[in-house]
């Protein structure tokens, strides 16, 4: 069990390195097709019938996890993965509860810093540079833990979950809106469409089943255990995703005559955008809101 413990950790520390590079190198892409600046998130969204925008689509998501949360004023909510803090700062403005945020990437966590004091929310809510596998809260701090497509990136993604259950206070809540494997095996040409072609470019290496998350949660004694499939309202992201595609290569050739081609980290996400949409289309991954109680 031990060996089992130190495999794991080596495995999420080279894994932590490889997020923050990502988060760094793929900062201005993202700012600029997914307007970061103004939205101050970067996640799929939730697309209805009347949803015309992006922006829209992202608001969506924070009030599906609002409802799905049972979010109250009463609340001290822990975001892990907060990004630049769109989530936990909509919470704030929204519901009027408290919270901390906590990333991997020091630039984030000071612009969720920055977005907080500009939205007025800052008397409620703070940001921090931390572990969400190993944090240096208390037992029992929070009465809502969120993860908004960063619990993805846990290896394994049980460590997070065993955190949560030792900071969570009891009866306190799970919410998690993350992207899912969505078949129990794959075949060696399923695996290179998941996670080579498409995963590898946002640096996540690995997704849980919606089964292994319900028998994770179980394992920890969570209770009231739910998975609300959102695959086809994240669906027009992905569309959109696969779009900025073609913009990026053409960007990306100019940028090889002058000399300033994309870096490795740069060309996979290029590679994503495009593979996202494949494998999506063949089931290979889904997108679900997972909801537990301690």
């Amino acid at each position: 069990m031990k060996q089992q413990k130190n495999i794991e950790n080596s495995s999420w520390i080279e894994q932590k390195e490889a997020i923050v590079s990502y988060y760094e190198e793929c900062d201005n892409a993202y700012r600029d097709a997914w307007g970061m600046d103004q939205n101050m998130q970067l996640n799929l969204g939730i697309w209805k019938k009347d949803t015309k925008k992006l922006s829209e689509a992202l608001v969506n998501l924070n009030n599906e996890m609002m409802e799905v949360a049972q979010l109250s004023k009463n609340d001290h909510v822990l975001d892990a993965g907060c990004g630049v803090g769109g989530t936990l700062i909509h919470f704030a403005k929204q519901i009027g509860c408290t919270g901390i945020g906590i990333t991997l990437t020091p630039h984030q966590a000071e612009k969720a810093i920055e977005n907080s004091k500009r939205e007025g929310v800052a008397h409620l809510v703070t940001f921090q540079v931390m572990d969400y596998c190993n944090t240096t809260f208390e037992d029992e701090s929070f009465t809502l833990i969120t993860g908004m497509e960063s619990i993805c990136y846990a290896e394994p993604k049980i460590a997070f979950l065993r955190e949560a259950q030792r900071l969570l206070k009891p009866g306190g809540r799970i919410a998690i809106a993350d992207n899912l494997q969505g078949k129990d095996s794959l075949t060696d040409k399923e695996y290179k469409s998941l996670y080579t072609d498409a995963f590898n470019g946002c640096s996540v290496i690995s997704l849980d089943t919606e089964k292994q998350y319900r028998t994770n949660l179980n394992e920890l004694q969570f209770k009231n255990i739910a998975c609300i499939d959102e695959t086809e309202r994240i669906r027009p992201s992905i569309v959109r995703l696969r779009k900025f595609y073609y913009a990026a290569v053409v960007y990306n050739f100019a940028h090889r005559i002058i000399g300033k081609r994309f870096s490795k980290t740069q060309e996979a996400n290029t590679k994503m955008c495009y593979h996202l949409l494949s494998s999506l289309d063949t089931g290979l991954w889904k997108y679900g809101l997972i909801t537990a109680t301690k």
